[in-house]
This record gives C-alpha cells, sequence and structure tokens, in this order.
C-alpha cells in the first residue's frame, strides 16, 4: 500500500508543478525582483543528478553458472563441470549436491534471475564442501573437480554479488532519475528501511556463503528498491543547490552596488525581504529541506553499508556514482550554509533578523 502511495503521488506530480518547486520558484523570483536584480541565465538542465551506472553485460553472470551435465568425455583438465561425464555425475547422487545440480539443470534454472543464480551459487559451494569430503576417498578425481568448481564459484561471489544486487533491476529503479518531486519528502510512505537491513544481513551471509535463505527472500527485499526513492533523493538535493546558487549569485550582484541598508537603518526594500523570508525560505522551504535531510540520514548510512558489504568500490563505475553522488549532496549542503549566512548578514546590515518584530 505504502509503495502504491507514493507511486500515485509520482503520477500526479508530472501533471503539475510540486508543493517544492512552487516554493523555489517563488522564493527566488522573489528574491530576485525585492533586490531589484535579474535572475541569472537558467542553466539549471545543463546540471543532472548522478546517475547510477546501467545493468553490465549478463556475460560475466553467465560464466558463472554451472552448465548443464551431459554425456561425453572428461579431460581432467579444466574446472568446467560440463566436463563430467554421466557416470561421474550419477556418483554424486548420494551427496546433496546432485538434486541441486539436478533442479539447475531444468528449465528454471537455466533461465532463473541474477539473484536465483547467486543463491545457487552459494548453495552449491557448501553442497560440494560436503559432498567433497564424502567422495575424496572413492573418487578422488571427481572430488578435486568439485572443489575447483566449487573455489571458481567462490572467488566470483562477489563480482556476481554487485551483478545481482547493484546492477539488478530493483536498485537500478532504486536511482533512477526523476523530473519531479511530487510530495516528496513530506508525504512519504515507505518500508525501505527495513528492507535495507535484511537486504545488508542477506549480503553479509551471501559473502560469507552462510546465506540459508531462498531467492525469493532476497527478491522480497529488493522489491521495496522500487519505490525509486534514491531517484527522488538526488533530485531533490539538486534543486537545492540549483536554486541555492541562484539565490546566492542575486545576493552577491545586488552587495556588488550597494548595501541593504545605511547606518543600520531599515527601510521598505529591508523589511520585505525579511518577509519573503520569514514566509518562503524559513516557512516553506526549511521544513522540506530539513524532512529531505532526515529521510537522507535515514537511508543513505543504510545504502553505504550495503554498498561497502558488495564492494561497490571495487566497481570503478559504481564508485564513480558513489563519489558524484556525495559531491552533491555535499555541495547542496554547504550552499543551505552560505545562503543562510549571506541572508543573515545582509539583514543584519537593517539590525534585522528572520522573524524579528
Amino acid at each position: 500500500m505504502g509503495l502504491a502511495i507514493l507511486l500515485f503521488g509520482m503520477g500526479l506530480a508530472a501533471c503539475s508543478p510540486s508543493p517544492w518547486d512552487q516554493a523555489q520558484t517563488r522564493y527566488t523570483e522573489g528574491l530576485a525582483r525585492t533586490l531589484d536584480v535579474p535572475l541569472p541565465p537558467d542553466n539549471a538542465r545543463a546540471t543532472k543528478a548522478p546517475v547510477a551506472p546501467q545493468r553490465v553485460s549478463q556475460q560475466a553472470v553467465a560464466k558463472a553458472t554451472l552448465k548443464p551435465y551431459s554425456e561425453g568425455t572428461r579431460t581432467g583438465t579444466t574446472n568446467d563441470p560440463a566436463s563430467l561425464n554421466l557416470l561421474d555425475y550419477l556418483r554424486t547422487s548420494p551427496c546433496e549436491l546432485h538434486s541441486l545440480i539436478s533442479e539447475h539443470n531444468s528449465s528454471l534454472g537455466k533461465l532463473g534471475s541474477a539473484t536465483t543464480r547467486l543463491v545457487y551459487d552459494v548453495n552449491f559451494i557448501n553442497a560440494s564442501d560436503r559432498c567433497v569430503s564424502r567422495l575424496s576417498a572413492s573418487h578422488p578425481e571427481l572430488a578435486g573437480q568439485l572443489q575447483r568448481e566449487a573455489d571458481r564459484k567462490r572467488s566470483q561471489l562477489p563480482v556476481q554479488l554487485r551483478t545481482a544486487l547493484l546492477y539488478g533491476p530493483e536498485f537500478t529503479q532504486f536511482w533512477q532519475a526523476q523530473s519531479s518531486l511530487g510530495q516528496y519528502p513530506e508525504t512519504l510512505h515507505s518500508d525501505l528501511e527495513p528492507a535495507l537491513k535484511v537486504l545488508l544481513h542477506d549480503t553479509t551471509a551471501i559473502s560469507a556463503v552462510t546465506f540459508s535463505g531462498t531467492a525469493s527472500d532476497l527478491d522480497l527485499a529488493l522489491a521495496a528498491l522500487r519505490s525509486a526513492e534514491g531517484g527522488l533523493l538526488l533530485k531533490g538535493w539538486l534543486d537545492v543547490a540549483r536554486q541555492m546558487q541562484v539565490a546566492n549569485s542575486v545576493i552577491d550582484r545586488f552587495l556588488a552596488k550597494r548595501p541593504l541598508c545605511y547606518a543600520n537603518q531599515s527601510n521598505p526594500r529591508a523589511l520585505q525581504l525579511r518577509a519573503l523570508v520569514d514566509n518562503v525560505y524559513v516557512g516553506q522551504l526549511q521544513p522540506m529541506t530539513a524532512a529531505l535531510n532526515r529521510r537522507t540520514h535515514a537511508l543513505l548510512p543504510l545504502i553505504e553499508a550495503l554498498e561497502s558489504a558488495v564492494d561497490a568500490q571495487q566497481d570503478p563505475r559504481y564508485a564513480a556514482f558513489i563519489t558524484a553522488r556525495a559531491d552533491l549532496i555535499g555541495m547542496a549542503r554547504a550552499r543551505l550554509v552560505s545562503h543562510t549566512e549571506r541572508l543573515q548578514g545582509l539583514l543584519a546590515q537593517c539590525q534585522l533578523a528572520p522573524g524579528q518584530a
């Protein structure tokens, strides 16, 4: 229900400017009008929020899957389990690995999602460890092949985990760029925090090859990311960075010509400015920005922990996205602080402050 409400709100946002957009436009235009300074050229569209890298080639994932067993000649010189002949395959039947391979070689196994293949490989590693111990005395060559395949899968788990999560459809949709915030972030119904905590627990277990859940469990936790809230977060901070840059430019251009007040004496322009600041900047924009900041503080540490758990920095493309994301949020927050400082300095010339009678 929460996800439906959020998506419905996003659909309405496409039809009209959001309250966030309206308040920001009202503030920057009002600031320019009050200070009699033209707004700088609109270069907003030249700046975009960072976009998470898209899905990588599936070749890397395909290589990590176990090919179907078939009759053939075993060379003994490859780790490819497809080189095991049918007799060797049947010899594994006393092991749990037998049913696991059979299930994987079904049509469902061949066409499974990245999470299905990921969970299969974790199960394969665990089953192989037990099977190798059981077969090492009677069939040492087969045991050796199974051990090499398990080691190969173990070494590929980090890449496969990043592919299944960071480049999966859910995470891709989570960071999808948004054109409007709608009612976000003040109106929000989301189960993201518990879902991210579950994902963090599951990815840690997968990395340690101790995961005991199913692919369906993993997919259920991932489904919460389809809310696209990551894209909304970045859109919000991008808007803050843009609008505060415009507002700061207006103030700087005004002060380059004259002070707001002379000899600490207030005037009608100063009173008009204070009213604009009180009603729009303090009364509307700051609560919205505070809600965005609270949401960022709630989600970003969990997202960063999840990215750390899958060694996202090892992927150059995703590492670049992490850096760009941090830079955007840091820049927006810095511009907010500098704008507040500009306002305080401007109104102090008139011995005024926001909210002062």
